[in-house]
């Protein structure tokens, strides 16, 4: 191969990198906080005693690193909460997505087995969050008294 030929082979590769590039997963670790104000949709009581809340969860999101394409999208979720009688929590479950600064929707579910946060993961979306993989954990952190809560969050995920 000629020294011409080799460095046009170098300036094609270099350019089809570049390309393939944005299309190879990247992984992505990421943390922030999520802020909401829930409305309680319906309340019914379960044979065993406890009490079921559908919630619906209208707020936004923020993230620690502010190139992070979640920062600042909103989000809306939607779910079910089931308590003690006297409101403890017991468990919880649902679904979310966020639509980025950009447009592009996400979409996760999300669960809570005990009254200290919980786990969330990916359902993909549109755009960027078309393939995304992965997910994190939840932690509560603020309650104000009219209602607005606020929890943290942190995961790991791959886009496409």
């Amino acid at each position: 191969m000629s020294k011409k030929n080799f460095v046009a082979l170098g300036i094609v590769c270099a350019g089809l990198s570049l390309v393939a590039s944005p299309l190879s997963a990247q992984e992505v670790k990421a943390s922030g906080t999520n802020m909401f104000v829930p409305k309680v949709v319906e309340t019914f009581s379960l044979a065993d005693g406890s009490v079921a809340n559908r919630v619906f969860f209208p707020g936004f999101i923020t993230a620690d690193d502010p190139t992070n394409p979640l920062r600042q999208a909103s989000m809306t979720c939607a779910g079910t909460s089931i308590t003690t009688k006297d409101g403890k929590p017991i468990r919880s479950a649902g679904t979310c997505d966020s639509v980025d600064a950009q447009g592009d929707v996400a979409f996760y579910w999300w669960r809570a087995d005990e009254k200290n946060g919980g786990r969330w993961g990916f359902l993909g979306g549109t755009g960027k969050w078309t393939n995304v993989e992965g997910g994190g954990t939840y932690d509560p952190s603020f309650h104000w008294k009219d209602g607005r809560e606020a929890n943290t969050w942190k995961g790991t995920w791959k886009t496409k």
